[in-house]
């Protein structure tokens, strides 16, 4: 055989062997990692969290950067949680309507004998009304009342009903509103009053009722709920047109 022949007889297997002996990238059995240099370990030094070799098995639990976002995370939810305001605990606006409390309660209109004008329950825990009948607030003890607030004036016998109100054994305070609407230091007193529990229940009332959809309204208000809404409110409570008017100027509407 010439040296031709023999030539292109042994090019296909020469082929194969050099095919056959190819070599897979990252095989540690045929491509062992070259030797780190000290340029290299003095990288992965200053940045832990550098890519090390590419050929190397993941080590998900040694990456020291995903430890380091964990604790952050951790850290974060643990600052958020010790600023929150802790879970159950009602703010001043919604202890009126904490019905998850085992505070007694106003008694429904149904249940109350007829001693209250136009008696309504804005909340479960303070009742509204006008003009109370004769012996009303001896009736208002036995139906479990602890307090009456009262927004009679000194003319329409505030004084009197106080003193009638004590020997029935009832907290009262007087908020003698003379004018169109409350004023704000008037509302802010009633807000302490319906804010504390030990005062409940509490029925808050002047001669018609209009005045205390009024002040319900502008505390309402000034707990932070929508004007609109408060209003609504304050007209379940009993507000009427001749005194919505200004309820609404003192809420900039």
């Amino acid at each position: 055989m010439t040296c031709y022949k023999f030539k292109r007889a042994t090019l296909p297997l020469a082929v194969a062997l050099a095919l056959g002996m190819g070599i897979t990238a990252c095989s540690d059995s045929q491509n062992p990692p070259a030797k780190e240099s000290p340029n290299s370990r003095q990288a992965a030094a200053a940045n832990p969290c550098a890519a090390g070799n590419p050929c190397a098995a993941a080590q998900t639990s040694t990456n020291p950067c995903a430890a380091n976002r964990s604790k952050t995370n951790q850290a974060a939810q643990e600052n958020k949680a010790a600023t929150s305001a802790p879970k159950g605990q009602p703010n001043d606006r919604a202890l009126p309507f904490a019905i998850e409390k085992d505070w007694p309660q106003t008694p429904y209109g149904i249940n109350i004998p007829p001693v209250v004008e136009n008696y309504s329950r804005p909340s479960p825990y303070i009742a509204a009304g006008g003009q109370l009948s004769e012996g009303a607030l001896a009736e208002l003890k036995a139906q479990g009342f602890r307090t009456v607030v009262s927004l009679l004036t000194e003319e329409e016998g505030v004084a009197e009903e106080q003193t009638e109100a004590h020997e029935a054994g009832l907290n009262f305070y007087g908020l003698g509103v003379s004018t169109t609407a409350p004023t704000w230091d008037q509302v802010q007193a009633f807000a302490k009053i319906a804010s504390s529990p030990a005062n409940y229940p509490i029925l808050v009332h002047c001669a018609s009722s209009n005045r205390v959809g009024a002040i319900w309204a502008l505390y309402r208000f000034h707990m932070g709920v929508p004007a609109e809404i408060a209003i609504e409110e304050g007209r379940a409570a009993g507000l009427q047109t001749s005194r919505e008017g200004a309820v609404r100027e003192m809420m900039g509407l």
